[in-house]
């Protein structure tokens, strides 16, 4: 259970409002607050004014793979309290690959072939002991 003493705020970013609620419900009963945005631009705003502790993040939303676009976006943040928030990202792509962006380019943040900078991956539909199990190792990895 989260430490009560200290709030810690989950960001979730899903389009599906049902998904979020299901999320919600199972967080909430743990002592986590959360927050939610349809989108990733309200996603990321979002994470910007209230600086979650963890983000739980769709790959698929209105725009398509919306979601990996919030992550490069999030860890190009000027903010390092904005860039280097935890994030989980849900999927509904059932088998497991070694995803990768930008296999043969290179920017100023990332070399060709590196990894999605994400702490988990998730399948959806996400079971509640596995939601709550990585949140927790994502959440001790950040000392709370």
């Amino acid at each position: 259970m989260a430490d009560m003493d200290r709030d810690v705020k989950i960001l979730i970013v899903e389009d599906d409002q049902d998904q979020a609620d299901a999320l919600k419900i199972v967080l909430e009963a743990e002592g986590y607050d959360t927050l939610h945005a349809l989108d990733a631009p309200r996603g990321l705003a979002l994470a910007r004014a209230e600086r979650p502790n963890l983000i739980l993040l769709d790959v698929m939303m209105p725009t398509g793979t919306e979601g990996f676009h919030f992550v490069w976006d999030l860890r190009k943040d000027p903010d390092p309290a904005v860039k280097g928030v935890p994030i989980i990202v849900m999927t509904a792509i059932h088998e497991k690959t070694k995803l990768r962006f930008y296999p043969d380019q290179a920017d100023p943040e990332y070399q060709p072939g590196e990894y999605l900078p994400v702490q988990a991956f998730l399948d959806k539909p996400v079971k509640s002991e596995a939601l709550l199990s990585e949140v927790k190792a994502a959440l001790t990895g950040r000392g709370l």
